[in-house]
């Protein structure tokens, strides 16, 4: 695989790949040409593309001339025709495999000579394993290129399918253990918090350890100037302190594997005697922060597709207060629950629309059906 975003990758990528002699292996693959239109080469391309996705992803780059499986030169494909040539290869992928890919982009690269590369990127699917219609059978990579897979490698490649979710909230819980202090060199201090975690569903099956530092890692929610970096075992703990003792107001965790944790209070206003938490300090926040973690963890070179998942802790009795578009305040009933887990989505891509779900069930755990109209 290209260490780079896709959308980053340029024609100097491609010549390095030559330059470095990089073989073809787990995770990369070359084509001199595009696919064929023949029911044998439909069936040949479709084995390629779905080997990556039942491993652990990996980048097809179409315009590399290969000397036993090593980039021997960057020839391109011509141009022409090119988008008709994309739509061919994107419904040949739509129609031909089952279940469908949900991590499958394709990124153009013009060369010099007025030529262009394609790059096929396929993730590590989440719903594998995926098989080619014509042929029914299943493929996997290893370092030395595609292979059909066994009945025995089958029946684990879907057993692991069935415990990734599982294990994908596992990651989730730790974060949620870790608030306490566990296993970490402080805790997030009292009352009502939120946790998050950011992660691509790769994560699982990639053996990532990412150099992480203070000038690439992501920040907490809430952050202020007053911030501090704590080294850690499996990461970089970036935290700013609070006014209660022995506690933090806000932390990121970013993980050498290539996925960030947050935590940070919520915590609540008093009027009246009435507890309330205040709206933008999950719905502004939790955003932000999604969004922050995604946008540097694509600058690492992670693709997605991609899970966020989200907890409420320490909330029973606090309502939420928002202002109405009239001006005026109002606020929520109070919740009944302690906490709360308002589930993940997966995407593509990590924005605002992506994350919205979470922000409904958070409305919902205080007694509204969907977030009010008003400020946010």
């Amino acid at each position: 695989m290209i260490e780079k975003a896709l959308d980053q990758i340029e024609a100097v990528d491609l010549h390095a790949l030559v330059a470095q002699q990089r073989p073809e292996g787990r995770r990369l693959d070359y084509k001199l040409a595009l696919p064929g239109g023949g029911a044998e080469s439909t069936k040949e391309f479709l084995a390629d593309v779905t080997s990556f996705s039942n491993t652990d992803g990996g980048d097809l780059v179409i315009g590399i001339q290969d000397e036993d499986g090593t980039a021997a030169a960057v020839v391109g494909i011509p141009s022409d025709g090119l988008d008709n040539e994309i739509t061919r290869i994107e419904n040949m992928v739509r129609d031909g495999v089952e279940p469908r890919l949900p991590g499958f982009h394709i990124h153009t690269v013009p060369l010099e000579n007025g030529t262009v590369a394609l790059i096929l990127r396929m993730s590590a699917s989440l719903v594998a394993p995926h098989r080619v219609k014509a042929s029914s059978r299943f493929h996997a990579r290893n370092s030395r290129g595609k292979y059909p897979l066994d009945v025995g490698e089958l029946r684990m490649a879907f057993a692991a399918t069935d415990e990734m979710p599982r294990k994908m909230r596992d990651l989730h819980s730790k974060a949620i253990l870790a608030v306490g202090g566990k296993d970490m060199p402080t805790r997030v201090g009292g009352g009502p918090k939120v946790v998050l975690t950011v992660a691509p569903l790769s994560v699982l099956r990639d053996a990532r350890d990412l150099n992480i530092d203070q000038q690439n890692a992501v920040l907490p929610a809430r952050s202020t100037q007053a911030i501090n970096f704590v080294v850690g075992l499996e990461g970089l703990i970036v935290h700013s302190t609070g006014p209660e003792p022995n506690a933090v107001r806000t932390w990121s965790v970013n993980h050498r594997r290539g996925f960030v944790d947050f935590a940070w209070q919520i915590t609540g206003t008093t009027i009246d005697n009435v507890e309330y938490i205040p709206r933008a300090l999950v719905e502004t926040q939790l955003r932000g922060a999604a969004r922050s973690a995604y946008a540097r963890l694509l600058q690492h070179g992670i693709e997605g597709p991609w899970t966020a998942m989200a907890t409420l802790l320490e909330i029973e009795g606090f309502r939420v207060g928002y202002s109405l578009p009239d001006g005026f305040n109002a606020m929520t009933d109070p919740s009944w629950m302690q906490e709360a887990y308002l589930g993940e989505v997966i995407c593509d891509a990590i924005d605002d629309a992506a994350v919205q779900p979470l922000i409904d069930a958070f409305w919902r755990v205080f007694g509204a059906a969907q977030p009010p109209v008003g400020p946010q």
